[in-house]
């Protein structure tokens, strides 16, 4: 049996943490990815839910299907530990979570993900309406809608990467000029690892869930 908790960042911090509390201590690694497979497990049994979190339009939208993800149910043999723990917890920030959702649901859109083309980087601002229910910086939401736009295929090798590897750290030192291109000028990228890859993984699937957003004001308003 496993609890899968859901946990609103601390006083101070806009990307919280993501802990597992069990009988056993465990590396990064172990922890992130044991993380991860809970929150597939929870995607899979909460489908609704979780999509339903992706696709809030606003902060009181997303706090409630938020909350409702949590709870336990049984995802078993996911997380390691010992024949002495039956029960795991995994408490997840909001953020975090939005995006291994947002990572389960680009695996069901393979097709579509593979058929994205990067746009110029002509943009000034890339403001989006859905940011007002990441709880997230807004700093780290633009900068990854900017990335969606004009890089997609560096997120999508990312996300194809496993939690805490020598492959992710590769893919995020070949996304390390585009970061600094989207950066809004001036401003100071506060993030996790982490944290910044759910971001990536949220403006992506926000991307193909809605792509007359990446159309320039104009083109899009004649739609």
């Amino acid at each position: 049996m496993s609890s899968a908790a859901v946990a609103e960042p601390p006083t101070g911090s806009r990307l919280g943490k993501r802990t597992i509390s069990q009988g056993v201590a465990l590396s990064t690694r172990d922890v992130a990815i044991g993380a991860r497979n809970m929150a597939d497990c929870m995607y899979s049994r909460h489908k609704a839910d979780a999509l339903g979190l992706l696709n809030a339009a606003s902060a009181d939208e997303s706090r409630i299907y938020f909350r409702r993800v949590g709870g336990e149910f049984s995802c078993s043999s996911l997380i390691a530990g010992n024949d002495l723990v039956d029960t795991r917890t995994v408490s997840y920030p909001q953020d975090i979570l939005r995006g291994i959702f947002a990572e389960e649901a680009l695996q069901a859109m393979g097709a579509s993900v593979a058929a994205l083309q990067p746009l110029p980087l002509e943009q000034k601002r890339y403001i989006r309406p859905w940011f007002a229910a990441t709880n997230r910086n807004g700093t780290v939401d633009e900068m990854a809608v900017c990335i969606a736009d004009t890089n997609p295929a560096a997120i999508v090798k990312l996300v194809g990467t496993d939690p805490e590897s020598s492959r992710e750290d590769v893919a995020f030192e070949e996304l390390t000029p585009t970061l600094g291109q989207c950066l809004v000028v001036g401003a100071k990228l506060q993030a996790s690892r982490q944290a910044l890859r759910a971001a990536l993984a949220d403006a992506l699937y926000q991307r193909l869930r809605n792509p007359a957003l990446s159309l320039p004001m104009a083109e899009a308003a004649a739609r």
